[in-house]
């Protein structure tokens, strides 16, 4: 027989076409991920959230469900531990036990009342007691703590406690089903006269006993004597009067079934839901029903019979809620009806999950037609929508939010089930047709929720379906609605609560799909605006982050502009107290915004950009040395643009860029930095035939030297380099054609020495000394260069020393004045070192430079005959012995 469409009955007729919001649009998506990796997203987490394990559910049922005070009987508090005192009222007589308690009859146990950690802790203690009872072979001292456990699961004096009471209780049960289980398991194991296993001799199991059992072993592998003790259990637990500990000791039992027979599962299952009908208190019932349900699902999962039947019987019973005898009960327990839906709440959760999961659109039918005859509240149909697949109602998604808008109150109001729904609506969104009538329909509710943190959880799962299943333009009607809202708020709310992190964190995420709609609409930081500086500061680091890795190059202004925002902010949370690895971190984020700035052959627009950069992100080195070398490309991409032929306006604003920069240099602390960047922007400078800024840029770089207390090897390495630009920089006619050499030799004699006494404070001398001289013999290079009729290398338009001075005499006998300084500075510099490796290796790389440069020369022959014998004459370390072998190999080859 077939049933009807629950939802064909209303279809979309009871929901107006015209919303009020005029959400209305085309679908211009330009999204980060598609809709098909959405949907596929979304149905991995609706798996993980199926599977979600007991023990993350029962720490939230623990912390959602608190009380201040229990009222207990008295015999609560009292241990069951007490087999010592048993054995001696044995002996007492018996009759006058018996009278006595028949003369108490009549009275009522005593209540008193305990705090919930008391409560706690007596039920961990009869949790210990009965892993206490258990391993002391106390087998019905066991069951005697197990059965006064589950008594208290019909204790619902104390509704809003009964759900953590659950979770304690079941957790004891769960431990002696695992006892019984393991105790059968070993019966299994035993041959046939009683023996266990041998222990494993090796690897690394070794200790542990082997299994006779195979793998995936049945009832036909198990032998007669674990079968009896099986059925022995089961006999225990029938004889139990109480059906409320019946049902829960059998339920914990459920895994032993396996050791009796194959198919009997969903016989089992179906018996014990069929038994729960006959509990009558509905909560006691329902969290039964619960236990039923997670202990079925865990030994035959594929099984789903005995589930939809438990909750087609909940929500049949769900119609007498609104009766007078319902009323009259709660009013006694003094909860509400919401109050006790919200109580059932987790039962009928992990009911429906077992329910919903792998259920057919038959299954979903029959639940939702249960749900329309006798129940009609929104947590149930929470959990319908949370629980069963999205593809069985979001064809008739329309008819779906009637239905919504139809239910009766609980604490899940409206706003609660449309939350859920668009979680679900992601993996299966309605039809093309009914989009924007949903839309439209759940917003007018939405937009008058006055409680911001539900408004702000249900509009962030809405904004996740806009994003994926509809265009910009509903994007940014919502988008305004949040704002609007949060503008509405006070301060102090938003502040006090993290409930904007998931929107921010989604807004974030999608920030660029439609084109950087999101980013460029304004909301995204007027919602930013909202935050505290220092998780703004955080934000501001997951949008720069995001742009870096999901945009390329733009010269969208807008775009721009907002970056440009997001960057200050960022900067301004920096302060000189910031950690060094914050600053270079918000650094590096900067520094990838700015590096995607492009406007094309607009240089002149891309240069007002770095001058707004550079007054906005004046605090950090790492940002400034970056619009540095931006500025250095902008030149270069001129010069290129013009063919390395600049006219009068391209030239102006070559010189306006170099002017930045020796604007900009000189605020960079640390030293090294500002060396490499000078000698940066002098080559530019020269490129562009900017001689007067190239000279600039050098002087200043000398000037630098003194003071640098850096690493020698970085100043040796940065010598080599400007002496290697120094080469193509022609001389002055005022200063002559060596005043930057002899200012660069002047700066390297007055390099600061280290100052302090001990070990390795004359290291540091000494690797300075040694600095010293590997930077004379680079300049020793530069001479040579000079000394050649053409110059190695020029720059193009630029005439050097070759093309200046000739090879004039006045020109080489003041080239070799110089040479003959450095070469004296050089040898003065290595006579005082002390003796040794630094020593020996300095004068080969001397006789090196010499014979290289100089190789012709008579007098340079005999000062590297000199410095050689003076080598061979010392302590030469098998280093220096390969360099000075292939030294005289090189000089007795040029011989």
């Amino acid at each position: 027989m077939m049933l009807d469409d629950p939802l064909g009955a209303n279809g979309g007729g009871g929901m107006g076409a015209d919303g009020d919001d005029g959400i209305s649009g085309v679908d211009d998506r330009g999204r980060a991920i598609s809709i098909e990796e959405a949907a596929t997203m979304a149905a991995q987490k609706f798996e993980d959230e199926l599977a979600t394990p007991w023990a993350v559910k029962k720490e939230q049922v623990l912390r959602d469900y608190q009380v201040t005070s229990v009222r207990v009987k008295a015999n609560f508090m009292k241990d069951e531990d007490n087999r010592e005192e048993e054995k001696v009222l044995r002996v007492i007589d018996r009759t006058k036990a018996r009278l006595e308690a028949l003369e108490d009859k009549g009275s009522e146990t005593p209540t008193l009342d305990i705090t919930q950690k008391e409560y706690i802790s007596q039920l961990t203690r009869y949790h210990e007691e009965l892993q206490r009872a258990w391993k002391d072979g106390e087998r019905v001292l066991s069951i005697k703590i197990v059965i006064k456990c589950t008594r208290l699961l019909a204790d619902t004096s104390v509704p809003q406690f009964y759900p953590s009471v659950f979770i304690m209780v079941t957790e004891i049960l769960d431990t002696f089903g695992e006892l019984v289980y393991e105790r059968i398991l070993g019966k299994a194991e035993e041959d046939d006269e009683g023996n266990p296993p041998p222990l494993i001799k090796k690897g690394k199991d070794k200790g542990k006993r082997m299994s006779r059992l195979p793998p995936n072993w049945t009832v036909n592998d198990v032998n007669v004597n674990a079968k009896e003790t099986c059925r022995n259990w089961f006999y225990k637990i029938s004889s139990v009067r109480e059906l409320l500990p019946r049902m829960y000791l059998e339920m914990c039992l459920l895994k032993c079934y396996r050791f009796l027979s194959i198919n009997e599962y969903p016989q089992v299952l179906g018996r014990l839901a069929s038994m729960s009908r006959g509990i009558g208190d509905p909560l006691v019932s329902v969290y039964c029903q619960c236990y039923l349900a997670r202990c079925g699902n865990f030994v035959c999962h594929t099984e789903t019979n005995y589930a939809n039947t438990m909750a087609y019987d909940y929500m049949f019973g769900s119609k007498n809620y609104k009766s007078e005898d319902m009323k009259e009960r709660l009013k006694r327990l003094g909860i509400t009806l919401e109050e006790f839906l919200h109580l059932q709440s987790p039962a009928v959760e992990w009911i429906m999950k077992c329910v919903g999961r792998k259920a057919n659109k038959t299954i979903f039918t029959t639940a939702l037609k249960h749900y329309r005859d006798y129940c009609g509240n929104s947590m149930v149909l929470k959990h319908i929508i949370d629980c069963f697949d999205p593809k069985h109602y979001a064809p008739n998604a329309a008819a779906m939010v009637s239905l919504v808008k139809m239910a009766d109150s609980s604490k899940v109001g409206m706003i609660g089930v449309f939350d859920t729904m668009a979680a679900r609506f992601i993996q299966s969104p309605p039809p093309e047709g009914q989009r924007l009538l949903v839309l439209n329909e759940v917003w007018k509710v939405v937009t008058k929720c006055e409680d911001l943190k539900q408004y702000i959880s249900c509009a962030t799962a809405w904004l996740e379906v806009v994003l994926h299943h509809y265009s910009s333009m509903e994007l940014g009607v919502l988008l305004r609605d949040v704002v609007k809202h949060l503008n509405a708020a006070d301060a102090d709310e938003i502040e006090s609560y993290g409930f904007l992190e998931p929107l921010v964190k989604l807004l974030v995420h999608h920030c660029y799909d439609f084109n950087g709609m999101i980013f460029k609409s304004g909301e995204l930081l007027q919602i930013l605006d909202k935050f505290k500086e220092s998780r703004k500061a955080e934000h501001c680091k997951e949008l720069l982050d995001s742009f870096a890795k999901h945009s390329g190059e733009t010269d969208d202004p807008v775009l721009i502009n907002t970056l440009f925002e997001v960057s200050r902010t960022l900067h301004d949370s920096i302060d000189s107290l910031s950690p060094e690895g914050e600053q270079r971190h918000c650094s590096f984020l900067i520094c990838g915004f700015i590096e995607k700035v492009n406007y094309g052959k607009d240089f002149e627009r891309q240069l007002g950009t770095y001058v707004d950069c550079r007054a906005a992100f004046c605090n950090l080195d790492d940002v400034k040395e970056q619009l540095v070398l931006c500025v250095c490309k902008l030149a270069m991409q001129t010069l290129a643009l013009m063919r390395g032929r600049h006219n009068k306006k391209t030239s102006a604003f070559v010189k306006g860029c170099l002017a930045f920069n020796h604007i900009s240099i000189p605020s960079i602390e640390d030293r090294m930095k500002r060396l490499n960047l000078l000698v940066t922007c002098g080559w530019v400078g020269l490129k562009n035939q900017c001689l007067p800024q190239t000279d600039t840029f050098l002087k200043q770089a000398i000037t630098i030297i003194p003071e640098c207390q850096g690493k020698v090897d970085d100043m040796v390495s940065w010598v080599g380099s400007f002496c290697g630009l120094l080469v193509m920089v022609p001389g002055s006619p005022e200063l002559g054609p060596f005043y930057l050499a002899k200012g660069l030799q002047k700066a390297i004699g007055a390099w600061s020495e280290e100052s302090g006494e001990g070990a390795a404070s004359a290291m540091k001398s000494l690797e300075k000394k040694v600095g010293k001289v590997k930077c004379v013999l680079s300049m020793i290079g530069v001479c040579s260069a000079w000394g050649q009729e053409k110059l190695p290398y020029s720059v193009y338009g630029v005439d050097s020393n070759d093309t200046l001075y000739g090879g004039t005499d006045a020109y080489m006998e003041e080239l070799k004045g110089i040479v003959g300084g450095l070469l004296g500075e050089a040898v003065a510099e290595i006579e005082g070192l002390p003796e040794g490796g630094f020593k020996c290796e300095l004068l080969i790389m001397l006789s090196d430079v010499l014979f290289v440069f100089f190789g012709g020369d008579t007098n340079a022959k005999k000062l590297i005959g000199k410095l050689v014998k003076k080598v061979e004459g010392g302590d030469v370390g098998a280093k220096q012995g390969k360099w000075l072998a292939r030294l005289k190999r090189a000089i007795q080859g040029d011989q």
